[in-house]
């Protein structure tokens, strides 16, 4: 069945219509694991208490209504995504390599829940739906952050690594930087397509940049920029032919400037970012499991499980730069750890696919200016954060959602 065969979902009783979008955005805040983690970090513990684990369960059940609901264009949005489909399944193939097959298959039951939400997203709500969707989520983390920051100092502050810098919901200034540089680019975006809700969205975006500002994260503040950046772009570009080859002149020419930047003069530019050549440290991550990667270069460890067994291959990692690393700090390299060359080149196919896409969205007014700003963050993301690929993280799933959207929008074009 093809989304043009697919029916039109039922429409739910008008009470419940009013209040699933609000369900929509609590279940999305949820997904960005907020609060618990922060507080066993608080109290010295490595991992939340297990009974966080009971607050997706609402999440899960609210997924499982919505895919019973709308079955038909469930299946119509998996079947527009096909690498993201084939991503999973190889994800939940890799338990039979893994080195703890237990943990992998746990973490790809939550990743197919995750995704589950993120295709929800897609096939439920058009740009507009999904954008209020997306900012409500975010009201709830910017609230929630200032909330814990101010009533639980200890909690959302940072008081050993990067003392003062505001955490908010999280356990890392880092964390709290980049999900509001998101919301930064998301809310702004939705000041601007939902005119009635104005006010409380522009808000919750100049709230998500304090936040930003709050965290100190200088990379956090670069991504808002080029979210921002990348929306004042399209808005040109939409102007016509004359102002499009006055954009593309600016683009390029600051892409000169970046580029003379990072080849002569490289410590000037981390110094900026508040960084060192080695990235705070992730060119040292970077060069000590280089080795790992070579040992099992075409399948990988196991998705999720190479940074789990305390003596296994990321043992010597850790003995190689002195101090507990959980992750690689690089979507690709830790896509190359878990599902190895495999991985790394379904995800890079996926990536570049939603990019064109995301670059085409430019110019159409009912995609809005968000989905290519995002995709922009995103992307420079990966190279410095894992977030591709990963349960329970705000970045893959609002990822699945943009790209199951962009694909269902090219399938419909294709169909017409």
């Amino acid at each position: 069945m093809t989304l043009a065969q697919a029916p039109a979902a039922p429409v739910p009783a008008a009470s419940f219509a009013r209040w699933e979008p609000i369900a929509a955005a609590l279940c999305l805040a949820q997904f960005s694991e907020p609060l618990f983690a922060a507080i066993a970090q608080s109290q010295g513990l490595d991992e939340p208490p297990g009974y966080a684990r009971v607050f997706f369960l609402p999440v899960y059940a609210f997924l499982g209504w919505a895919i019973w609901r709308d079955r038909a264009r469930a299946m119509a949005a998996s079947a527009a995504t096909p690498v993201l489909m084939a991503l999973l399944a190889f994800v939940a193939l890799s338990t039979l390599w893994s080195i703890d097959s237990g943990a992998t298959l746990r973490r790809s039951v939550w990743l197919a829940l995750n995704m589950g939400f993120g295709l929800y997203l897609a096939w439920r709500y058009d740009w507009r739906g999904m954008l209020n969707v997306l900012a409500g989520g975010f009201l709830v983390l910017v609230a929630g952050s200032f909330l814990t920051a101010l009533v639980a100092p200890n909690v959302g502050r940072m008081t050993f690594e990067h003392p003062g810098a505001w955490s908010g919901l999280w356990t890392h200034k880092n964390t709290l930087g980049g999900i509001m540089a998101l919301g930064v680019a998301i809310c702004t975006a939705a000041t601007i397509m939902t005119p009635e809700r104005r006010k409380l969205w522009i808000g919750t975006a100049l709230g998500a940049f304090a936040l930003v500002l709050l965290s100190t994260s200088k990379t956090a503040l670069l991504a808002s920029m080029l979210g921002l950046g990348v929306m004042a772009f399209g808005a040109v570009l939409r102007r016509g032919p004359q102002h499009a080859i006055l954009a593309g002149a600016g683009v390029l020419v600051a892409l000169i400037i970046g580029a003379g930047i990072v080849f002569l003069a490289p410590d000037l530019l981390v110094a900026t970012l508040g960084r060192d050549l080695t990235l705070t440290g992730r060119t040292d991550i970077w060069s000590a499991a280089a080795s790992a990667v070579a040992a099992k270069p075409w399948l990988g460890y196991g998705y999720y499980a190479f940074w789990l067994p305390d003596y296994g291959p990321a043992y010597w990692v850790r003995q190689a730069v002195m101090w507990e690393v959980a992750s690689a700090h690089s979507s690709w390299l830790e896509l190359a750890l878990g599902l190895g060359r495999v991985g790394v080149a379904l995800f890079a196919l996926q990536l570049i696919a939603t990019l064109r896409r995301g670059a085409g969205a430019m110019i159409r007014a009912d995609a809005g200016l968000w989905a290519p700003a995002f995709l922009a963050a995103f992307a420079l993301y990966t190279l410095s954060e894992s977030h591709a690929l990963q349960a329970n993280n705000l970045f893959w799933t609002i990822y699945v959602a943009v790209a199951a959207r962009l694909a269902l929008d090219a399938r419909k074009r294709a169909q017409a």
